[in-house]
This record gives C-alpha cells, structure tokens and sequence, in this order.
C-alpha cells in the first residue's frame, strides 16, 4: 500500500514538473549582449552621458537615454543582414554629433527551434563589424554565433582618461585623435 501511494505521488511530481514552462531557463531571443570596457588597462567600467540609438530602423530605436551603461543588449533585425548603432556622448564638450561612434554588424540570420518551453527564434552569425574610432578604440566579438545563451559576447573598448604620470609633470589629460575629453567612467 505505501508502494503504491508512494509510486503515484511520484508520478503526479513527474507530470507536473513536465508541465512546467520553467524549462526555457536562458534568454527566450538571441540578442546580443556587449560589455563596456577601457581600452587602456582592459577593465570592465561603466560610461555615463552616452545614448544609444539605432540607425534605420523603424522608429530608431533608442536603447540607452543619457544613462550609465556598463552592459547593453544590441538586437539584431531578422529581416536585414547589417544593422548599426550609434553611440552619443551628452556630457559637455563632446556633445557634439561629430564625436558620434557607429557600430554596424554584418551577419547571416537562421530561424531555429529551440524546444517546446523555448520556442523557435533566430541565431545570429556575425561575420563582419565596423566601427568609428571617436572615443570608441575597438570593437572584440568573442563569439560569433549569437543564441538565446545570456553571455556578453561583444566587448566594446572605449579610450578613457588616466590620470598624469607624476614623473611627467602637470599636464591637460587629451585623448588620442580628438583631443577632447572622454566620457565619465568608473572601473568595476
């Protein structure tokens, strides 16, 4: 009798637990996610003033208003095989549209099924990244295939100030090609 009793409380778990829609545990789209880092020491950091928008699509699309960011997704339109970013900085002195940064990815897009819990999306393949060099120094794909797994698989590297080398006297901090100030950071 226990057996039985404990055989079909097994069973009612079992058929509950495969009725769960929890089993889609990663993000249910395939976008993207970029870390911010200094080009100078490699450090994760977080850049404030800066606004993210994309260009040409519908409604441009602004990801980031006058935020701080120290990760951001970047969607992909399955309907085009590029699509761009562009990254104003609002704090003064390079509030100015001609130290814009632009991203534009270049990929192939593919419909996949994931599971019954995840459903179907697209994968991403990113074959060719171009980018301005305002205050954006380089862009790294670590990943070039682009699924609902949430890992940072873009890493884009901004110059940032440091402060002067005491050995080498007092000094206006510049930043190399523009000679402006760069965006407010912190170092994570």
């Amino acid at each position: 009798m226990k057996i039985r009793i404990y055989t079909a409380a097994l069973a009612c778990a079992l058929v509950a637990a495969s009725c769960s829609t929890d089993g889609c545990l990663d993000n249910q789209s395939s976008i993207p996610l970029a870390g911010i880092y200094s080009a100078e020491t490699g450090a994760a950091i977080s850049i404030s003033g800066i606004q993210i928008m994309g260009v040409g699509a519908p409604n441009d699309s602004l990801l980031v208003a006058s935020g701080s960011v120290q990760q951001v997704y970047l969607p992909m339109r399955s309907t085009a095989n590029t699509t761009e970013w562009c990254f104003h900085y609002t704090q003064p002195g390079i509030d100015d549209e001609a130290f814009n940064d632009y991203i534009r990815f270049t990929y192939t897009s593919e419909p996949y099924f994931a599971s019954e819990e995840c459903g179907a999306m697209y994968r991403y393949h990113i074959t060719e990244v171009e980018y301005t060099t305002n205050l954006l120094e380089s862009v790294e794909i670590t990943d070039s295939l682009i699924t609902n797994t949430d890992v940072e698989r873009i890493r884009l590297y901004f110059r940032t100030a440091t402060p002067p080398d005491p050995d080498e006297g007092e000094g206006e901090e510049e930043t190399p090609d523009t000679g402006t100030e760069t965006p407010d950071t912190e170092q994570q």
